[in-house]
């Protein structure tokens, strides 16, 4: 899947839906690189979330002609709708 050349951020986030939280899951491991079968070129670990529900996990974005991915671990306590709308991604209902 290509981007449009206008694209300059894609950020990854993920919720956890009911009661439980993101320090109840534990440990999230993220790594990227080019396929499936080639070693990844980047990994982090995520280990500090105590009672959020939502995660901002990574940030892909541009810098001049290069992509270049950002580990954040930024956690809250709200759900995903409120994230989403913090980006400005209008979310119905």
């Amino acid at each position: 899947m290509a981007l449009p050349p206008s694209s300059r951020k894609v950020v990854v986030a993920a919720a956890i839906d009911g009661a439980p939280t993101f320090g109840d899951v534990g440990a999230i491991h993220v790594t990227a690189g080019p396929g499936t079968s080639a070693a990844p070129l980047v990994q982090a670990t995520l280990d500090a979330a105590t009672t959020e529900r939502t995660m901002l996990l990574t940030e892909l974005y541009r810098r001049g002609p290069l992509w270049r991915l950002r580990a954040v671990g930024q956690g809250y306590d709200h759900g995903l709708a409120a994230l989403a709308r913090g980006y400005g991604v209008d979310i119905a209902g």
